[in-house]
């Protein structure tokens, strides 16, 4: 990573970096010296983050709280991005409903859209504009192991992740041109607040090793699975009629969930693990 400012430089913009994934994300990156921008609802948490970054690496920060499911949260980070060269941008807010689609409020699943598809589009359609302008630049996206199959009571944010995937696979080959890299991060399970109180999702990977994987193979790959054995799960789909798939992941997911009262909502802020991923 001796180039990495070089490249991706000289700021990166994280969503959901108030913990988790997110969190995990703005550490590494201010350890090689990006100055970042920072991105969630919770400011309190956000400046406390920003507070240890500069005193401890010395980098510049910005703190944006701001709610990623609400129509106008564009014009507030491009007020605080306004005189900044963001080089890097990490898709990463995500929150998550469980339970059977047809028993939760329409509002919650229609926030979850709107933080984990509608926002990535808006920020990589702004920020890559940019970067294209420069010639170079990186987008990464958080998706998921559950991107890979439909999975029963976690319909929608599986849905989510899937379009996360399948964007930043495309995206890939259109700006690899451009000097822009573009990488989907799929992690399984993963030591985050996206779980629910009743839940057990079993052994769960350190937000820092998925994060030192993401910036390892960002320009050198464009799809990356955490962990070798959600490696193994994500091939295995590629071999399995796809009801197969939706089957057994409605399987492992249902028992990591039977603990929990059905509906549930994880709040916009909460860092993702998708039934294995990150953070708003």
């Amino acid at each position: 990573m001796s180039n990495f400012v070089e490249r991706f430089g000289p700021w990166a913009l994280v969503t959901g970096a108030s913990s988790g994934i997110g969190e995990a994300f703005a550490r590494r990156l201010a350890e090689v010296r990006m100055n970042l921008v920072l991105v969630a609802r919770r400011e309190d948490r956000l400046r406390k983050l920003a507070e240890d970054l500069q005193s401890q690496h010395s980098v510049s920060t910005r703190v944006v709280p701001v709610d990623l499911s609400q129509d106008n949260f564009l014009s507030v980070i491009e007020q605080a991005t306004a005189d900044v060269a963001v080089g890097l941008l990490v898709n990463n807010a995500g929150i998550a409903t469980t339970g059977k689609f047809l028993d939760n409020d329409l509002g919650s699943e229609l926030a979850l859209l709107h933080v984990n598809s509608r926002a990535p589009l808006i920020l990589t359609h702004h920020f890559g504009r940019s970067m294209r302008q420069r010639g170079r630049g990186g987008i990464i996206f958080v998706a998921s192991t559950v991107a890979f199959a439909g999975v029963p009571a976690m319909s929608n944010y599986a849905g989510s992740k899937a379009q996360a995937l399948v964007l930043a696979e495309g995206l890939a080959r259109e700006l690899r041109h451009d000097g822009i890299s573009v990488l989907a991060l799929c992690p399984g399970p993963t030591r985050t607040d996206l779980w629910p109180a009743g839940s057990d999702p079993g052994p769960a990977m350190p937000p820092r090793a998925v994060v030192d994987l993401a910036l390892k193979k960002l320009g050198r790959t464009t799809t990356v699975v955490a962990g070798w054995k959600n490696a193994l799960t994500a091939l295995a789909t590629r071999l399995l009629p796809r009801a197969w798939n939706a089957t057994l992941f409605g399987w492992v997911v249902g028992g990591m969930l039977r603990g929990v009262k059905p509906p549930t909502l994880v709040q916009p802020e909460q860092p993702h693990t998708t039934a294995f991923n990150q953070g708003q």
